[in-house]
C-alpha cells in the first residue's frame, strides 16, 4: 500500500536522500533513479507518495509520486494553454510574412525579365537597321558601277549584217532583212549595248543577234556571216 511522507534530506552529488514519515522514528532512504522525474531533483519539504519495499536486505521507497510536482505541473499546463496564443499569432505572422516575400521576389523576377525583353527587342531593331543599312549601301554601290561601266562604253555604233549575212539570216527566219534605224531600235529594243562580248554572257539567240546587229565590239560572229553563236550548243 502507499504511504505518504515528505523529503527530509537530499544528497545531490550522491542522488540519494531520506524521507520523513509521520509516526515513524526511523527515515526512509530513497534514491533519484525511483523519481519518475529525474530532471527536477528533489527538495526538502516536498509531500511524495510511495511504496516500501525490501532491496538488498534494506527497506527504500519505490514508485515515488511526487505530489507537489503534480500539483504544479497541472498549473502549468492550465498556463501553457494560453502560452500557446501567441505562439500561434507569431506563427500566422512568419507565414505572412513569408508569403509577402515570395511575393515581392516575383515581382522583382517579372521586372528583371521584362527588361531583359526589352533589351534584346532594342539589340534586335538595331542588328535589323544595321543590315538594311548595308543592303542599301550595297545597292547603291552596284547602282554607281553600273553607271561609271556605261560611261566608260559610251554610244556605241550599230554594226550592220553583211550582204552574206542578211541572206542566210533570211533564210533562217524566212523574212526579208530590213535596216533599222538607230533611234528606232533603241527605243523598241529591250536590249542595251553594255560592253558584253561573248556568247557565254549572252541570254538568247535573239539577243546575241541584236548584239550583232547593233553593238560594236563583239566576238560572236567570227566568219561574219550575220549568224552569232553558231557552236553554242545552248541553242
Amino acid at each position: 500500500m502507499f504511504q505518504e511522507g515528505k523529503v527530509k534530506t537530499y544528497h545531490a552529488d550522491r542522488g540519494f536522500g531520506f524521507i520523513q514519515i509521520e509516526g515513524e522514528k526511523k527515515d526512509l532512504f530513497f534514491h533519484i533513479k525511483d523519481f519518475p522525474n529525474k530532471n527536477i531533483p528533489p527538495e526538502v519539504g516536498e509531500a511524495l507518495k510511495f511504496r516500501i519495499v525490501e532491496e538488498n536486505g534494506k527497506l527504500k521507497a519505490d514508485h515515488i509520486v511526487r505530489l507537489d510536482i503534480q500539483y504544479q505541473q497541472a498549473n502549468s499546463n492550465v498556463i501553457g494553454q494560453y502560452d500557446d496564443l501567441p505562439v500561434q499569432a507569431s506563427s500566422r505572422y512568419g507565414t505572412t510574412k513569408t508569403s509577402m516575400t515570395s511575393k515581392i521576389i516575383t515581382i522583382v523576377g517579372l521586372i528583371v525579365i521584362v527588361i531583359l525583353l526589352g533589351l534584346i527587342y532594342n539589340k534586335y531593331q538595331t542588328y535589323k537597321a544595321q543590315k538594311q543599312q548595308q543592303v542599301e549601301q550595297l545597292m547603291s554601290q552596284q547602282q554607281k558601277i553600273v553607271a561609271e561601266q556605261r560611261a566608260a562604253v559610251g554610244e556605241l555604233k550599230n554594226v550592220g549584217l553583211s550582204e552574206q549575212g542578211k541572206k542566210n539570216l533570211e533564210k533562217s527566219t524566212n523574212a526579208p532583212i530590213t535596216a533599222a534605224s538607230p533611234t528606232s531600235t533603241s527605243v523598241s529594243s529591250p536590249y542595251r549595248c553594255d560592253g558584253r562580248q561573248h556568247c557565254s554572257q549572252m541570254n538568247s539567240r535573239a539577243e546575241a543577234e541584236w548584239f550583232v546587229r547593233n553593238c560594236s565590239d563583239n566576238k560572236m560572229d567570227g566568219d561574219r556571216d550575220g549568224i552569232p553563236c553558231e557552236n553554242d550548243s545552248r541553242w
